[in-house]
């Protein structure tokens, strides 16, 4: 018995060691402060799940414990004692059956009566809503506006307007999730998925893919940055009308940082994927289209290069070819030639 006492203090101490720990684990126990109407209700849902289930666990615990001691078998008592032989009590029994049925429907009560608030459904007509189209792919999120502005892995928003977002893929499953501002939705190839939600502080969330998506599946972040009205439309004029020279370099750019640069490094030297410094394809519009679209999977190359540019306009791979053309250490004029594989 006096071993059993000791690994039963063991193990009480070990667990109260530990709780600190979970408790000290980035974010703790609570979500991240909510920065939109939909956030709240998510943050009210939980609180209210997490309190019942932390009542639960009190009272059931408690229970238990209480029976280990009250009816633990005593000294002297034979080692093959029987206890006393109870039929079983049909009140107990039917209390412990009902009570958690009414805890389960007080559950199902309150989180489909905040479902709406969590989506934003009340929100649906708001003609004022700005609309973005989110493209989930391999492995960078783009984000496209309905005047031709494009930003990739990082979303713009005015603080206090509506954000439609209509959430689709281009390759394989994922899922687009800021925690600050609001809930889950998953990108689908040939489906377009609608989240709302209204943010309501200036500021920079971050947001990851919650769906595994690959091997390369952790960088696959996105940043929402909430700034004020004027703010935005100063962003969304120095990118509308791909065609001019100054939004082109620009989104050729990020395309290069974004997308390319991920698996192929910043300055082509090669990473997970080849090196592309100097590569002809790269400055080949026709080429390096095919690459983009179809992807690249041969037996020569242990990587796989899944098909980054699928749904991408013509204007995209120009803005993009044009960047690399005149960056001399990509494009191979600044005396460092890469090899000829091919890769994008």
């Amino acid at each position: 018995m006096g071993r059993t006492r000791l690994a039963a203090a063991a193990l009480a101490l070990l667990a109260l060691a530990a709780a600190p720990v979970a408790f000290a684990a980035p974010g703790g126990i609570s979500p991240p402060s909510p920065r939109t109407d939909s956030g709240e209700a998510i943050t009210q849902v939980y609180w209210f799940v997490f309190a019942i289930c932390a009542f639960v666990f009190v009272a059931v615990e408690t229970a238990l414990i209480l029976f280990v001691v009250r009816f633990r078998r005593r000294r002297g008592t034979p080692e093959h004692a029987e206890g006393p032989q109870i039929h079983g009590n049909t009140r107990l029994e039917v209390i412990w059956t009902v009570i958690p049925a009414l805890i389960l429907i007080a559950i199902a009560v309150v989180v489909f009566i905040r479902v709406p608030a969590v989506e934003a459904t009340s929100d649906a007509g708001d003609e004022d809503a700005l609309q973005v189209r989110v493209e989930a792919h391999q492995f960078y999120w783009q984000y496209e506006y309905d005047d031709g502005a494009v930003s990739l892995d990082t979303l713009y928003l005015p603080v206090e307007r509506l954000a439609e977002l209509q959430v689709t893929a281009l390759d394989v499953d994922h899922s687009w999730w800021v925690p600050q501002l609001t809930g889950k939705k998953d990108a689908i190839p040939g489906r377009n998925n609608v989240l709302r939600f209204r943010p309501t502080r200036e500021g920079t969330y971050e947001g990851r893919c919650a769906e595994l998506c690959g091997l390369y599946h952790a960088f696959m972040p996105t940043d929402v940055r909430v700034v004020s009205e004027g703010e935005f439309e100063q962003w969304l004029a120095a990118r509308q009308g791909r065609q001019g020279e100054e939004a082109a370099a620009t989104l050729g750019k990020e395309t290069w940082e974004h997308v390319c640069a991920k698996c192929h490094g910043l300055e082509g030297e090669g990473d997970i994927g080849p090196a592309v410094q100097g590569n002809g394809t790269m400055t080949n519009g026709e080429a390096l289209w095919d690459l983009v679209q179809q992807g690249q999977n041969t037996p020569e190359l242990e990587s796989y290069m899944p098909p980054v540019g699928r749904g991408w306009e013509r204007s995209q791979l120009e803005a993009l070819v044009a960047y690399i053309s005149s960056n001399e250490t990509l494009s191979g004029q600044g005396g460092q030639q890469g090899g000829g594989e091919n890769g994008g």
